[in-house]
């Protein structure tokens, strides 16, 4: 019974580190991401049609629309 024990504390020692090298690996995506300047997800003004990152565009409603003077409402 105590080897039983044993290895079911070992897998689970196991899978908690993967788990922890698993998170250190997307945190290093996310840091090389916003460093390689990625801006995140693009969205399309209802408008003009242009692509853009999501942080740059207007919400108006449910749709987004950009910056632009002839895209924004008046």
């Amino acid at each position: 019974m105590g080897k039983l024990i044993f290895w079911v504390v070992v897998i689970f020692a196991v899978l908690f580190a993967l788990r922890l090298y698993n998170a250190a690996q997307a945190k290093k995506r996310r840091d090389a991401n916003a460093a390689a300047g990625v801006a995140g997800p693009m969205v399309r003004c209802e408008k003009c049609g242009v692509y853009l990152p999501r942080s740059e565009a207007v919400k108006i409603g449910d749709a987004f629309r950009c910056n632009e003077p002839n895209c924004l409402p008046p």
